[in-house]
């Protein structure tokens, strides 16, 4: 029987308890109803006993006996046919003159008693046996318990003992949930088939070989993505050099409007192709290996590079805390989406308003913040702004809806928690992540 089958490790545990169970169980309840009985046919015995040797003109001392035995629970007595007792074993009750053959039922001293009276076949004897009514009453009660109580301790201990071994037998399954649902919705890798249960290894190989084409599918996607927006580059770039050779003053004011028109429209569609090459590109490389690097550096250049949007604008761009703090992070992805967390924040903060970068060292992370003071962001809207193509109601600036999920996609490679909130500072959106150090 192998033990990395599920249903073996489970069988192997809970047969050999069952056993180990019964015998124990079985042997308290043999003990239990032994001793009651034996109790109860000891004094009967020594009743019975003292009887004949007091016929015989003899008697019997009860210091034989434990002394837990009730020998006042029980007596003896023979009778004549006139109704004088020839032999009594106990004089503690007193039976009326005339008893009915059969078993019957007296009270004496506010006890009851039991009593068989045996008429004798060859003489006008009676032969007469008498016990306490609660001894035998607690005879019954003490067998039954003895048998009910024990059995219901087996049953309360078996269902335990199943469950803990079911549960400890299914560990493997359980242990393999737990994987599925703490990995990253990125991650593709295979999972192992080492130490895995008999009856798991199907399913990890099916689930290895899903991995697979869900890889294939995604490569698939992100080459298409990535061939499309080079395709419609070039031709976007061929019909904005053929509208800028044209003499804009020479046309008229409808045609420079349709001519204007054309031109907005051609560079719409060019960011469009160059957000969608980078969102390809942005879900590639996601097992790259990342090291840690210096930040101010990073922060820096993302602040330069977004300064002449700031200034044609007149939103003031800032960088609070500069000072040299280590990550661990890949440089190229963290400006990019710097890049595209500051350049949003410019496009939604109005003329004289102000965007600013926080740097922040935690115990066990680095936090950077950016902050405006433009309408925010509400909170029905937090998680959806991430999503592709979305764009809030009513929103007037342009934008593909691409720059947050970028955002989002080149966070999880590098391992960063980002979050959308309320900047206390300034009102506005507050877009914070979280790095390793």
């Amino acid at each position: 029987m192998k033990l990395s089958s599920i249903r073996s490790r489970i069988l192997i545990f809970l047969i050999p308890l069952l056993f180990v169970v019964w015998g124990v169980f079985s042997a308290i309840v043999y003990n239990m109803t032994e001793e009651e009985l034996y109790e109860t046919h000891d004094a009967q015995a020594f009743q019975l006993v003292s009887a004949i040797a007091q016929l015989e003109g003899d008697t019997i001392s009860p210091k034989h006996l434990d002394d837990h035995h009730e020998l006042n629970d029980y007596f003896v007595v023979i009778r004549d046919g006139d109704g004088n007792d020839l032999y009594k074993s106990s004089d503690q009750v007193q039976l009326p003159q005339y008893l009915r053959p059969g078993a019957q039922e007296i009270e004496h001293e506010g006890d009851s008693w039991v009593i068989w009276n045996f008429p004798g076949q060859k003489t006008d004897r009676q032969y007469i046996i008498g016990i306490v009514f609660d001894e035998a009453i607690e005879l019954a009660d003490q067998t039954v318990a003895t048998v009910s109580i024990p059995l219901g301790l087996v049953l309360v201990f078996s269902i335990i003992a199943t469950v803990f071994i079911v549960k400890r037998g299914l560990r493997p399954l359980t242990t393999l949930s737990e994987t599925l649902q703490t990995r990253e919705p990125e991650s593709l890798g295979k999972l192992t088939t080492e130490k895995q249960a008999d009856e798991l290894v199907p399913i990890v190989n099916s689930l290895n070989m899903l991995f697979d084409k869900i890889e294939d599918y995604l490569a698939r996607e992100q080459r298409f993505i990535d061939d499309a927006a080079h395709e419609i580059r070039t031709p976007l770039t061929v019909v904005k050099a053929q509208c800028q050779v044209i003499e804009r003053d020479a046309l008229d004011d409808a045609t420079r409007l349709r001519f204007d028109n054309i031109i907005e429209g051609v560079d719409r569609a060019t960011h469009l192709a160059a957000k969608l090459l980078e969102h390809a590109r942005a879900g590639q490389d996601a097992h790259k290996e990342i090291t840690e690097h210096d930040l101010l550096p990073v922060l820096q250049e993302s602040l330069a590079q977004q300064a002449h949007a700031a200034l044609d604008k007149n939103v003031e761009l800032q960088l609070l805390q500069s000072e040299h703090v280590a990550a661990v992070v890949d440089p190229e992805d963290l400006g990019a989406v710097l890049g595209n967390l500051i350049g949003n924040a410019i496009r939604h903060t109005p003329s004289d308003g102000e965007v600013i970068v926080v740097l922040e060292r935690g115990d066990d992370h680095i936090q950077l913040s950016v902050e405006d003071s433009g309408p925010g962001v509400p909170e029905k809207y937090r998680e959806k702004v991430f999503e592709r193509f979305f764009r809030m109601p009513g929103q007037s600036s342009s934008g593909a809806g691409l720059g947050l999920s970028i955002t989002q996609t080149l966070c999880r490679r590098n391992g960063i928690e980002i979050s959308l909130g309320k900047s206390e500072r300034l009102g506005g959106a507050c877009f914070m992540l979280k790095l390793k150090r």
